[in-house]
């Protein structure tokens, strides 16, 4: 059974979850993505399906339908749906574990459980 995390103007569906590795597919809506952060525990790769995704990791990619980019643990990096559109994307990380962060991030009820989830998510922010 997969779960879904309504995030405001961003959805996240677990697809598949394992200790190998962890499989999201995320819907952003128009003006919606991730700041500055940086993965410290997994590698993570991110194909479009629809929509345009801007990835900036210090050079700016713009991803079309079908098109993939990949983020070695240890990059920092945002992206936005800078489109008049949703995009719908696929995001593979492995090792597996990030659906934790999400999790926690739906049932968080202030700004510092979002801190601690990424803390203990390996995630650095900014």
């Amino acid at each position: 059974m997969s779960e879904t995390f309504d995030l405001g103007p961003t959805r996240v569906r677990v697809v598949v979850a394992g200790d190998a590795a962890t499989l999201l597919e995320l819907e952003l809506q128009p003006g919606a993505g991730a700041g500055w952060h940086t993965h410290t525990r997994e590698d993570e790769t991110v194909a479009v399906l629809e929509g345009r995704l801007t990835i900036d990791d210090g050079a700016r990619h713009e991803l079309a339908p079908g098109e993939a980019h990949v983020l070695p643990r240890g990059t920092r990096h945002a992206f936005a749906n800078e489109g008049d559109t949703p995009v719908r994307a696929h995001v593979f990380c492995s090792p597996g574990g990030l659906e934790a962060f999400f999790r926690a991030v739906a049932a968080a009820t202030s700004d510092a459980d979002v801190a601690a989830a990424g803390e203990r998510a390996g995630l650095v922010f900014g």
